[in-house]
Protein backbone atom coordinates (compact mmCIF):
# COMPACT_ATOMS: atom_id res chain seq x y z
CA UNK A 1 0.00 0.00 0.00
CA UNK A 2 1.34 3.42 -1.00
CA UNK A 3 0.34 6.64 0.71
CA UNK A 4 -0.48 9.55 -1.63
CA UNK A 5 -0.29 13.26 -0.94
CA UNK A 6 -3.30 15.38 -1.99
CA UNK A 7 -1.32 16.65 -5.00
CA UNK A 8 -0.47 13.10 -6.08
CA UNK A 9 -4.11 12.01 -5.82
CA UNK A 10 -5.22 15.06 -7.80
CA UNK A 11 -2.98 13.94 -10.68
CA UNK A 12 -4.75 10.56 -10.68
CA UNK A 13 -8.32 11.90 -10.85
CA UNK A 14 -8.44 11.71 -14.66
CA UNK A 15 -7.03 8.17 -14.80
CA UNK A 16 -8.80 4.84 -14.48
CA UNK A 17 -8.60 4.64 -10.70
CA UNK A 18 -11.40 3.72 -8.29
CA UNK A 19 -11.59 6.29 -5.47
CA UNK A 20 -13.37 4.78 -2.47
CA UNK A 21 -14.39 6.87 0.56
CA UNK A 22 -14.68 4.60 3.61
CA UNK A 23 -16.23 7.15 5.99
CA UNK A 24 -19.80 6.97 7.29
CA UNK A 25 -22.72 8.58 5.38
CA UNK A 26 -22.96 11.55 7.76
CA UNK A 27 -19.28 12.34 7.16
CA UNK A 28 -19.66 11.85 3.40
CA UNK A 29 -22.51 14.35 3.31
CA UNK A 30 -20.15 17.14 4.41
CA UNK A 31 -18.14 16.79 1.18
CA UNK A 32 -15.83 14.34 -0.59
CA UNK A 33 -12.99 14.12 -3.10
CA UNK A 34 -14.26 14.52 -6.72
CA UNK A 35 -15.02 11.17 -8.35
CA UNK A 36 -15.12 9.25 -5.06
CA UNK A 37 -17.86 6.80 -4.15
CA UNK A 38 -19.03 5.89 -0.66
CA UNK A 39 -18.36 2.42 0.77
CA UNK A 40 -18.29 2.57 4.59
CA UNK A 41 -15.48 0.50 6.08
CA UNK A 42 -17.91 -1.95 7.69
CA UNK A 43 -19.54 -2.75 4.35
CA UNK A 44 -16.15 -3.06 2.67
CA UNK A 45 -15.10 -5.64 5.23
CA UNK A 46 -18.40 -7.53 4.80
CA UNK A 47 -18.12 -7.89 1.02
CA UNK A 48 -14.70 -6.77 -0.26
CA UNK A 49 -14.90 -8.52 -3.62
CA UNK A 50 -18.30 -7.01 -4.39
CA UNK A 51 -17.25 -3.56 -3.19
CA UNK A 52 -13.98 -3.47 -5.12
CA UNK A 53 -14.56 -4.48 -8.75
CA UNK A 54 -11.33 -2.91 -10.02
CA UNK A 55 -7.66 -3.66 -9.30
CA UNK A 56 -6.48 -0.04 -8.94
CA UNK A 57 -8.04 1.67 -5.93
CA UNK A 58 -7.42 4.72 -3.72
CA UNK A 59 -8.96 4.79 -0.24
CA UNK A 60 -9.99 8.04 1.44
CA UNK A 61 -11.25 8.69 4.97
CA UNK A 62 -11.21 11.68 7.33
CA UNK A 63 -7.58 11.60 8.47
CA UNK A 64 -6.04 8.42 7.02
CA UNK A 65 -6.52 5.77 9.72
CA UNK A 66 -9.48 3.94 8.20
CA UNK A 67 -7.88 4.13 4.75
CA UNK A 68 -4.96 2.07 6.02
CA UNK A 69 -7.39 -0.55 7.36
CA UNK A 70 -9.28 -0.58 4.05
CA UNK A 71 -6.01 -0.98 2.15
CA UNK A 72 -5.20 -4.10 4.16
CA UNK A 73 -8.62 -5.55 3.26
CA UNK A 74 -8.10 -4.77 -0.44
CA UNK A 75 -4.65 -6.33 -0.51
CA UNK A 76 -6.07 -9.37 1.26
CA UNK A 77 -8.45 -10.05 -1.64
CA UNK A 78 -5.75 -9.57 -4.27
CA UNK A 79 -6.23 -6.02 -5.47
CA UNK A 80 -3.03 -5.24 -7.37
CA UNK A 81 -2.56 -1.50 -6.85
CA UNK A 82 -3.73 0.00 -3.56
CA UNK A 83 -3.25 3.58 -2.38
CA UNK A 84 -4.50 5.68 0.52
CA UNK A 85 -4.77 9.45 0.84
CA UNK A 86 -2.33 10.67 3.48
CA UNK A 87 -4.22 12.88 5.92
CA UNK A 88 -7.60 12.05 4.34
CA UNK A 89 -10.18 14.62 3.33
CA UNK A 90 -8.90 16.95 6.06
CA UNK A 91 -5.57 17.22 4.23
CA UNK A 92 -7.37 17.52 0.88
CA UNK A 93 -9.38 20.50 2.17
CA UNK A 94 -6.32 22.07 3.78
CA UNK A 95 -4.54 21.94 0.41
CA UNK A 96 -7.32 24.07 -1.07
CA UNK A 97 -8.45 21.33 -3.46
CA UNK A 98 -12.09 21.05 -4.64
CA UNK A 99 -14.65 19.27 -2.50
CA UNK A 100 -17.91 17.87 -3.85
CA UNK A 101 -20.94 18.18 -1.57
CA UNK A 102 -23.54 15.49 -2.43
CA UNK A 103 -26.94 16.73 -3.54
CA UNK A 104 -30.29 15.57 -2.15
CA UNK A 105 -31.03 11.87 -2.54
CA UNK A 106 -34.80 12.06 -2.34
CA UNK A 107 -37.32 12.59 -5.08
CA UNK A 108 -40.31 14.88 -4.65
CA UNK A 109 -43.15 13.96 -6.98
CA UNK A 110 -45.50 16.74 -8.08
CA UNK A 111 -48.93 15.91 -9.49
CA UNK A 112 -51.32 17.99 -11.52
CA UNK A 113 -53.88 17.89 -8.73
CA UNK A 114 -51.83 17.82 -5.55
CA UNK A 115 -48.44 18.97 -4.24
CA UNK A 116 -46.64 17.18 -1.43
CA UNK A 117 -46.11 19.37 1.64
CA UNK A 118 -42.54 20.51 2.28
CA UNK A 119 -42.63 18.84 5.68
CA UNK A 120 -43.24 15.38 4.22
CA UNK A 121 -40.54 14.49 1.68
CA UNK A 122 -40.46 11.03 0.17
CA UNK A 123 -38.16 8.52 1.84
CA UNK A 124 -34.69 8.17 0.35
CA UNK A 125 -33.74 5.32 -1.93
CA UNK A 126 -31.96 3.50 0.90
CA UNK A 127 -35.18 3.34 2.93
CA UNK A 128 -37.36 2.38 -0.05
CA UNK A 129 -35.14 -0.52 -1.12
CA UNK A 130 -34.72 -1.65 2.48
CA UNK A 131 -38.46 -1.71 3.17
CA UNK A 132 -39.23 -3.54 -0.09
CA UNK A 133 -36.50 -6.09 0.50
CA UNK A 134 -37.72 -6.78 4.03
CA UNK A 135 -41.34 -7.16 2.81
CA UNK A 136 -40.47 -9.52 -0.06
CA UNK A 137 -38.18 -11.64 2.11
CA UNK A 138 -40.79 -11.91 4.88
CA UNK A 139 -43.48 -12.89 2.35
CA UNK A 140 -41.37 -15.94 1.46
CA UNK A 141 -40.51 -16.78 5.04
CA UNK A 142 -36.80 -16.56 4.24
CA UNK A 143 -34.08 -15.70 6.71
CA UNK A 144 -31.29 -13.32 5.75
CA UNK A 145 -28.99 -16.34 5.49
CA UNK A 146 -31.33 -18.05 3.01
CA UNK A 147 -31.61 -14.96 0.81
CA UNK A 148 -27.85 -14.42 1.01
CA UNK A 149 -27.26 -17.93 -0.35
CA UNK A 150 -29.81 -17.50 -3.15
CA UNK A 151 -28.50 -14.08 -4.21
CA UNK A 152 -24.80 -14.73 -3.71
CA UNK A 153 -24.50 -11.66 -1.45
CA UNK A 154 -23.16 -11.48 2.09
CA UNK A 155 -25.67 -11.61 4.95
CA UNK A 156 -24.11 -8.51 6.48
CA UNK A 157 -24.63 -6.45 3.34
CA UNK A 158 -28.26 -7.61 3.03
CA UNK A 159 -28.88 -6.68 6.65
CA UNK A 160 -27.44 -3.20 6.12
CA UNK A 161 -29.63 -2.73 3.02
CA UNK A 162 -32.77 -3.79 4.90
CA UNK A 163 -31.98 -1.28 7.64
CA UNK A 164 -31.59 1.49 5.07
CA UNK A 165 -27.94 2.00 5.97
CA UNK A 166 -26.50 1.09 2.56
CA UNK A 167 -27.44 1.97 -1.01
CA UNK A 168 -26.99 -1.17 -3.13
CA UNK A 169 -25.32 -0.98 -6.52
CA UNK A 170 -27.21 -1.74 -9.74
CA UNK A 171 -25.68 -5.23 -9.86
CA UNK A 172 -26.65 -6.01 -6.27
CA UNK A 173 -30.29 -5.01 -6.87
CA UNK A 174 -30.41 -7.28 -9.93
CA UNK A 175 -29.07 -10.21 -7.89
CA UNK A 176 -31.61 -9.66 -5.11
CA UNK A 177 -34.50 -9.30 -7.58
CA UNK A 178 -33.48 -12.50 -9.39
CA UNK A 179 -33.22 -14.43 -6.13
CA UNK A 180 -36.67 -13.22 -5.02
CA UNK A 181 -38.19 -13.75 -8.47
CA UNK A 182 -39.48 -10.17 -8.70
CA UNK A 183 -39.09 -7.32 -11.17
CA UNK A 184 -36.12 -4.99 -10.72
CA UNK A 185 -38.50 -2.07 -10.12
CA UNK A 186 -40.32 -3.94 -7.34
CA UNK A 187 -37.39 -3.16 -5.07
CA UNK A 188 -37.22 0.51 -6.12
CA UNK A 189 -40.87 1.53 -6.03
CA UNK A 190 -43.05 2.72 -3.20
CA UNK A 191 -46.86 2.74 -3.11
CA UNK A 192 -48.29 5.90 -4.65
CA UNK A 193 -51.83 7.00 -5.50
CA UNK A 194 -52.56 7.08 -9.22
CA UNK A 195 -53.63 10.71 -9.37
CA UNK A 196 -53.42 12.85 -12.49
CA UNK A 197 -50.01 13.45 -14.02
CA UNK A 198 -46.78 12.86 -12.13
CA UNK A 199 -43.71 15.00 -12.80
CA UNK A 200 -40.31 13.78 -11.59
CA UNK A 201 -37.60 16.43 -11.62
CA UNK A 202 -34.15 15.37 -12.84
CA UNK A 203 -32.32 17.26 -10.11
CA UNK A 204 -34.14 15.36 -7.35
CA UNK A 205 -34.18 11.93 -8.98
CA UNK A 206 -33.40 8.72 -7.15
CA UNK A 207 -30.59 6.95 -8.97
CA UNK A 208 -28.88 3.62 -8.64
CA UNK A 209 -25.14 3.57 -9.22
CA UNK A 210 -22.80 0.76 -10.23
CA UNK A 211 -20.21 -0.51 -7.77
CA UNK A 212 -17.47 1.58 -9.39
CA UNK A 213 -19.64 4.71 -9.58
CA UNK A 214 -19.34 4.99 -13.37
CA UNK A 215 -22.83 3.86 -14.42
CA UNK A 216 -26.16 5.21 -13.15
CA UNK A 217 -29.76 4.13 -13.71
CA UNK A 218 -32.85 6.30 -13.18
CA UNK A 219 -36.40 4.94 -13.26
CA UNK A 220 -38.63 7.08 -15.50
CA UNK A 221 -41.95 5.73 -14.28
CA UNK A 222 -43.83 6.95 -11.16
CA UNK A 223 -43.25 5.23 -7.82
CA UNK A 224 -45.59 2.26 -7.45
CA UNK A 225 -46.36 2.20 -11.19
CA UNK A 226 -44.08 -0.66 -12.21
CA UNK A 227 -45.82 -3.25 -14.35
CA UNK A 228 -45.10 -5.47 -17.33
CA UNK A 229 -42.99 -2.68 -18.86
CA UNK A 230 -40.47 -0.35 -17.21
CA UNK A 231 -38.67 2.71 -18.57
CA UNK A 232 -35.12 3.68 -17.56
CA UNK A 233 -32.44 6.25 -18.31
CA UNK A 234 -28.86 4.95 -18.19
CA UNK A 235 -25.64 6.97 -18.06
CA UNK A 236 -22.22 5.48 -18.70
CA UNK A 237 -19.03 7.41 -17.98
CA UNK A 238 -16.22 7.24 -20.57
CA UNK A 239 -14.50 3.85 -20.62
CA UNK A 240 -17.08 2.21 -18.37
CA UNK A 241 -18.97 -1.07 -18.38
CA UNK A 242 -22.01 -2.57 -16.68
CA UNK A 243 -22.63 -6.33 -16.82
CA UNK A 244 -26.22 -7.54 -16.42
CA UNK A 245 -27.18 -11.06 -15.51
CA UNK A 246 -29.94 -12.87 -17.38
CA UNK A 247 -33.38 -11.50 -16.48
CA UNK A 248 -36.51 -13.59 -16.08
CA UNK A 249 -37.41 -15.86 -19.03
CA UNK A 250 -39.17 -13.97 -21.81
CA UNK A 251 -37.84 -10.53 -20.79
CA UNK A 252 -36.94 -8.22 -23.70
CA UNK A 253 -35.19 -4.85 -23.74
CA UNK A 254 -35.66 -2.07 -26.27
CA UNK A 255 -33.08 0.71 -26.05
CA UNK A 256 -32.02 3.79 -27.99
CA UNK A 257 -28.72 5.65 -27.71
CA UNK A 258 -29.34 9.36 -27.05
CA UNK A 259 -25.70 10.46 -27.09
CA UNK A 260 -22.25 8.94 -27.37
CA UNK A 261 -21.74 5.39 -28.54
CA UNK A 262 -22.45 2.03 -26.98
CA UNK A 263 -21.06 -1.45 -27.41
CA UNK A 264 -23.82 -3.91 -26.49
CA UNK A 265 -22.82 -7.49 -25.77
CA UNK A 266 -25.68 -10.02 -25.86
CA UNK A 267 -24.46 -13.51 -25.13
CA UNK A 268 -21.82 -14.17 -27.82
CA UNK A 269 -23.06 -11.30 -30.04
CA UNK A 270 -21.57 -7.78 -30.03
CA UNK A 271 -23.33 -4.74 -31.50
CA UNK A 272 -21.95 -1.22 -32.05
CA UNK A 273 -24.55 1.52 -31.58
CA UNK A 274 -24.21 5.26 -32.20
CA UNK A 275 -26.49 8.21 -31.41
CA UNK A 276 -30.01 7.47 -32.68
CA UNK A 277 -29.45 3.71 -33.09
CA UNK A 278 -32.01 1.44 -31.43
CA UNK A 279 -32.14 -2.28 -30.74
CA UNK A 280 -34.61 -4.80 -29.33
CA UNK A 281 -33.18 -7.98 -27.85
CA UNK A 282 -33.87 -10.95 -25.59
CA UNK A 283 -32.63 -9.94 -22.14
CA UNK A 284 -33.09 -13.37 -20.54
CA UNK A 285 -29.39 -14.02 -21.17
CA UNK A 286 -26.25 -12.29 -19.83
CA UNK A 287 -25.60 -8.93 -21.51
CA UNK A 288 -23.31 -5.94 -21.06
CA UNK A 289 -23.39 -2.21 -21.76
CA UNK A 290 -19.93 -0.88 -22.65
CA UNK A 291 -18.79 2.68 -23.34
CA UNK A 292 -15.41 2.41 -25.07
CA UNK A 293 -15.34 6.08 -26.05
CA UNK A 294 -13.96 9.18 -24.38
CA UNK A 295 -17.41 10.81 -24.17
CA UNK A 296 -20.36 10.07 -21.91
CA UNK A 297 -23.06 7.75 -23.23
CA UNK A 298 -26.76 8.29 -22.47
CA UNK A 299 -29.39 5.75 -23.43
CA UNK A 300 -33.06 5.07 -22.75
CA UNK A 301 -34.30 1.57 -22.14
CA UNK A 302 -37.72 -0.06 -21.99
CA UNK A 303 -37.83 -3.44 -20.28
CA UNK A 304 -40.75 -5.69 -21.16
CA UNK A 305 -41.46 -8.66 -18.94
CA UNK A 306 -43.27 -11.72 -20.27
CA UNK A 307 -46.86 -11.89 -19.07
CA UNK A 308 -47.87 -15.08 -17.35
Amino acid sequence: MKSLSPAELQSLLTTDVDIVDVREPDEWSTGHVPGARLVPLGLLRADPLGALPRDKVVFVCAKGGRSAQASAVAEGVGRATVYSLNGGTDAWRAAGLPIVVPGPTTTRATTATESAPESAPEPGLDAVVGDNLKRERAARGWSLDELAREAGISRTLLGQIELGRATPSIGVVWKIAAALGVHFATLLSQPAPRIGTTLSKRESAKKLTSADGRVTSRALFPPGDAGAAEFYELWLAPHSREDAEAHRPGTRENLIVASGRLELKIGSETLQLHKGDAVNFAADQPHSYVNLGSEECWLYLVMNYATR
